[in-house]
């Protein structure tokens, strides 16, 4: 995982990947990007940004000081862990495998918002529909967003299991 964050710092400079770790296979991931077609740096990098908001904050459901509390506390949480998790690399094992926790956690309370305010009618249609045209650029729906985040969350916590205990 770490190589592959160089080549990511390595093509967002303009400069050549870093060699491979000795134990990295470069045909067993040749042939497993053949098979799962992952969105490739062109097509993310050509995709529309998406510029309207999921909610204005006028929808009748802020009209409940609960909802409002939660989407407010929802925002803090979720900003304060991507500032925590600008250091990720320097965490512990046990620090990544939680950090990796706290993401998914974080995850699940916006699915439920967002899953409230959908079955309300009141999540911003022009939102969905630059989602999903963002998500289809680079070939994917929501589904199969979801499952290469699983992907990404499960790889990253068997680094740091591996990081934690060399023989896992």
């Amino acid at each position: 995982m770490r190589w592959q964050s160089g080549c990511m710092r390595a093509l967002a400079k303009n400069l050549p990947p870093p060699m491979p770790p000795s134990d990295v296979d470069l045909l067993k991931l040749m042939k497993e990007s053949e098979e799962t077609k992952p969105p490739s740096m062109t097509s993310m990098t050509a995709a529309e940004k998406i510029t309207s908001n999921p909610f204005s904050g006028t929808e009748a459901a802020f009209d409940s000081p609960t909802v409002k509390e939660e989407h407010d506390q929802l925002c803090r949480d979720h900003a304060a862990l991507i500032e925590f998790g600008s250091t990720y690399d320097t965490f512990d094992p046990l620090g990544k495998l939680a950090f990796i926790d706290e993401i998914e956690m974080i995850e699940e309370r916006w699915d439920v918002f967002f899953a409230r305010f959908s079955l309300l009618g009141q999540l911003d249609k022009e939102f969905c529909r630059q989602c999903n045209q963002f998500l289809e650029s680079m070939g994917l729906d929501d589904q199969s967003y979801r499952k290469l985040l699983k992907k990404a969350h499960q790889i990253m916590r068997e680094d740091a299991e591996r990081e934690r205990n060399p023989l896992y």
